[in-house]
């Protein structure tokens, strides 16, 4: 299983309704506002890489999403959960 953190900017005043949206999806763990450079924060997981792609591909096809940030998690040797 692969995890990423998508990091969204929005057009103006429509971060709600992006929010909405993205509680909709599948494959989405956690979605929330914030403040900062990015509008919206979420957490997504899939069987690999090709699946993160298709998720993000689908998120920037959103009506009122302007940019993403995607964050790959990567597996560091020596250290534990």
């Amino acid at each position: 299983m692969v995890k990423a953190v998508v990091l969204i900017r929005c057009k103006a005043g429509t971060y709600k309704d992006v929010v909405r949206k993205l509680k909709e999806m599948e494959n989405i763990k956690l979605v929330f506002s914030s403040l900062g450079a990015y509008d919206v924060v979420s957490e997504i997981e899939a069987d690999g890489f090709s699946g993160i792609g298709r998720i993000v591909r689908k998120i920037r096809s959103l009506e009122n999403v302007d940019a993403t940030e995607t964050l790959v998690e990567v597996e560091t040797e020596g250290v534990s959960k």
